[in-house]
C-alpha cells in the first residue's frame, strides 16, 4: 500500500554512490526515515525533492518495517539556505532540535508548520537569525508541552513590573516575591522588562502567522536570545552541537563585519 504526505527534509544521510535516507519530518506522522534509491543519480526525479530542508510531497511504501520512497514533487526549495552559511547552521539547529523532541507517529502540524515559517524567514525574508532564534526556541518549548506560566508573577501576578525568568522552574516572579523565595539572580534566574516578559507571552500564546509579528530592541534580544537558549537546553535536557556551530558561524560572521567597517 503507497502511503503519501507532505514533509519537510530535515537530515539527509547519504548511502553508497546513489543511495540515501532522509528523515522527513511530517504534519500528520512526526517524524520519517525513508529511504531513496538512487537519489544522487544524474537525472533523478528524486533529487531536488529529497535534499536537506525541501519541502516535498512523497509518495512511499512500506516494507518489512521500512519505508521505502515511490516517488516525490518538491513543493519548496528554500534555496537561500545554501548561500549563507550562519542560515544552513541555524536551520540544521531547528532540525536538531525537533529530531530529539518529535517521534514516530506523532501529529506534529504546529511544530511543522513552526519550522517551514522559521525558514521561510530566514530564507526568503532576510529576517534577522537571532530574532528567528529566540522565537523557535520558545514557541517549539511551549507546543511541546513546556511553556511556562504565563500569567506574571508566580505569587501576585503582577507583570507591570520587572520580573525574574526562573528558567529552570518554568516561572516568573517579581522583585518583592524574589526576595521572599530567597533566591538570587543567577545563569537561570534572570531579570527582565515588563516588555520582554510580553515578547515571551506574544510568541508562546500567539498564532503561529503572528509570532513574527514584532521588533525588540538590540539589547532585548541579546538577553532574550540567552534566555531562550538556556530554557530550551534546560527543558530538553540535552546540549545541541548544531547550536555550537551555529554561534562559530555568527562570530566569523560578526568579526568580517567589524572588520569591514
Amino acid at each position: 500500500m503507497l502511503i503519501t504526505t507532505v514533509g519537510a527534509v530535515i537530515s539527509v544521510r547519504d548511502v553508497g554512490d546513489n543511495d540515501r535516507f532522509i528523515t522527513v519530518l511530517s504534519p500528520d506522522m512526526g517524524l520519517v526515515e525513508i529511504s531513496v534509491k538512487g537519489a544522487k543519480k544524474l537525472g533523478s526525479g528524486n533529487n531536488a525533492s529529497t535534499q536537506l530542508f525541501a519541502c516535498s510531497k512523497f509518495c512511499f511504501r512500506e516494507r518489512s518495517g521500512r519505508y521505502y520512497l515511490n516517488s516525490s514533487e518538491p513543493v519548496k526549495i528554500f534555496y537561500g539556505l545554501r548561500l549563507d552559511m550562519q542560515k544552513l547552521a541555524l536551520a540544521s539547529y531547528f532540525s536538531e532540535i525537533i529530531t530529539c523532541a518529535v517521534t514516530a507517529g506523532q501529529t506534529a502540524n504546529d511544530i511543522y508548520r513552526l519550522f517551514l515559517n522559521s525558514l521561510y524567514m530566514i530564507s526568503e525574508k532576510e529576517a534577522d537569525c537571532d530574532f528567528i532564534k529566540f522565537v523557535f526556541e520558545m514557541r517549539v518549548s511551549a507546543d511541546l508541552g513546556m511553556m511556562p506560566g504565563l500569567l506574571g508573577c508566580d505569587e501576585c501576578y503582577r507583570s507591570d513590573v520587572p520580573l525574574y525568568f526562573l528558567i529552570k522552574q518554568g516561572i516568573f516572579l517579581c522583585d518583592e516575591h524574589m526576595q521572599t523565595r530567597v533566591l538570587y539572580p543567577n545563569k537561570y534566574n534572570i531579570e527582565i522588562t515588563p516588555g520582554m516578559f510580553e515578547a515571551i507571552r506574544f510568541v508562546c500564546l500567539s498564532e503561529l502567522d503572528r509570532i513574527f509579528s514584532f521588533r525588540l530592541s538590540e539589547g532585548a534580544l541579546k538577553k532574550l536570545g540567552k534566555i531562550s537558549e538556556l530554557y530550551a537546553q534546560e527543558h530538553f535536557e540535552r546540549h545541541f552541537r548544531t547550536l555550537d556551530f551555529y554561534h562559530s558561524i555568527s562570530a566569523s560572521a560578526q568579526y568580517e563585519d567589524n572588520k569591514n567597517e
